[in-house]
């Protein structure tokens, strides 16, 4: 997963959740002339031969669109998500956390801050987080006190 061309002088470009979304949920048979690049576009990502860095908040904000809007169910949602974060080309500064994510999300039933918490919390050895929130305890974490 170390690839992306870290320290070899290559430049890499954002992608925004918009681009990810075209490729995910758009038919290429009937997708709008303006956006049919994006098939060959993630082909070229997916063998290395495009770098581009994926922030979290990109892909937190395309899994909600996923779920909400288009109504993917979270698991499908979630596996979607994984298969394109292991793309060659992908590159994301977290990328063993949010693949952790991921994966915890499709066998999960928690939001994506939390399972990202998780999957953190466990690269990291935390034992604990302040938080409200139940499931994370449910989850092997200790709620904090917030005083």
């Amino acid at each position: 997963m170390k690839f992306c061309g870290r320290g070899w002088g290559v430049k890499r470009k954002a992608v925004d959740t918009n681009v990810i979304l075209r490729y995910l949920v758009e038919d290429p048979s009937e997708i709008n002339p303006e956006f049919e690049g994006v098939y060959s576009f993630f082909s070229k990502i997916e063998k290395g031969l495009i770098l581009v860095e994926l922030l979290e908040i990109v892909l937190f904000q395309a899994y909600f669109v996923l779920i909400s809007f288009y109504k993917v169910p979270r698991p499908e949602a979630a596996e979607k998500l994984q298969r394109l974060v292991r793309f060659k080309g992908l590159c994301m500064s977290k990328k063993d956390i949010v693949l952790a994510c991921l994966e915890m999300l499709q066998t999960e039933n928690l939001d994506i801050v939390d399972a990202y918490i998780l999957a953190w919390s466990k690269k990291h050895g935390l034992d604990g987080v302040y938080s409200f929130d139940r499931a994370l305890k449910k989850k092997g974490l200790k709620l904090l006190k917030v005083k």
